[in-house]
């Protein structure tokens, strides 16, 4: 009776190291195929805070480098049109420079109607179905010529603009932000619409006004210009931003991975050794029961 006793002792220790082993087996063989210690931050021991951690400002760092690519690309395009815009100015310079006769101012008047339109429709331009030059109004096309004509040279006069004064920003962390864009009521945009409308709608346009007008065309041009640099700035800015955040995250996930992966070689070695292991426990668990039986038969 004190063999079985002993026997049944001994049996019940091997195979609890047994199903240890196996437990322990199994774990290394899921480190091989994931290439991870865990799937579980709670099997991580003493990195697990810092690997947690890590994960939340991977995440935000992808959030925000998402929303600078795509604000980016908003001010490098409203850069792109600010450009645009100047080319005309230049254009309609260039076409009150040559009128010198009351006969040439015909087909000015012409010329001057198509470009407002035209600058209209820049201004009106859309990105991503967002209207670019429409303050926080991004639904609302920010230019409505239907009843908008400067009969002044020297009078702001925004009724064209249906926007709002709001100026976007681009939150590129807790305490920093990027302004970027203008508004379609800004004072360069203003006075190229006013150029351009009192161009085409004075009645009559005398020659004797065509230099005010060039002046105010120019004034007009240098705004845009500068317009145009502040958008190039806050562009640049945005991809330094981006560029540095990316950076960030680059080396957060080579930290995260350092700390949650395991080494395959080592967990190669653990899983052949645990092998073998299991397969003795199993062999000395055969013994032990056919010992047993063996005794049990000899009673």
């Amino acid at each position: 009776m004190v063999m079985r006793v002993s026997t049944f002792n001994q049996t019940s220790s091997v195979l609890q190291m047994a199903m240890t082993t196996q437990a322990k087996l199994a774990q290394v063989q899921q480190q091989q195929a994931s290439g991870l210690i865990s799937t579980e931050y709670g099997d991580l021991g003493s990195d697990a805070g810092t690997v947690l951690d890590l994960s939340v400002s991977i995440a935000r760092s992808d959030a925000l480098i998402s929303s600078a690519e795509r604000i980016a690309t908003r001010s490098e395009m409203s850069a792109s049109i600010l450009g645009q815009i100047s080319d005309l100015l230049t254009n309609t310079r260039t076409l009150v420079n040559a009128t010198s006769t009351d006969i040439d101012i015909a087909s000015l008047q012409s010329n001057a109607q198509n470009n407002l339109e035209d600058l209209a429709s820049l201004v009106n331009t859309q990105y991503e179905g967002r209207y670019l030059f429409a303050g926080s109004l991004t639904e609302t096309s920010p230019v409505d010529l239907t009843a908008y004509a400067a009969t002044s040279l020297t009078t702001v006069n925004t009724d064209y603009y249906q926007g709002d004064d709001y100026i976007q920003t681009a939150r590129v962390g807790e305490e920093r932000s990027i302004d970027y864009g203008i508004t379609g009521n800004d004072d360069a945009i203003e006075q190229a619409m006013r150029a351009l409308s009192y161009l085409a709608n004075a009645s009559p346009l005398e020659t004797s006004e065509l230099a005010d007008v060039s002046e105010l065309l120019i004034s007009a041009q240098d705004a845009i210009i500068a317009a145009q640099s502040a958008s190039g700035t806050a562009t640049n800015r945005l991809e330094t931003f981006i560029e540095n955040e990316t950076s960030f995250k680059t080396e957060a996930e080579s930290l995260a991975t350092d700390l949650t992966s395991v080494d395959v070689a080592v967990a190669t070695v653990e899983a052949t050794t645990y092998k073998t292991q299991l397969e003795a426990s199993y062999s000395a668990l055969n013994v032990m029961i056919n010992l047993s039986l063996v005794d049990y038969l000899n009673l």
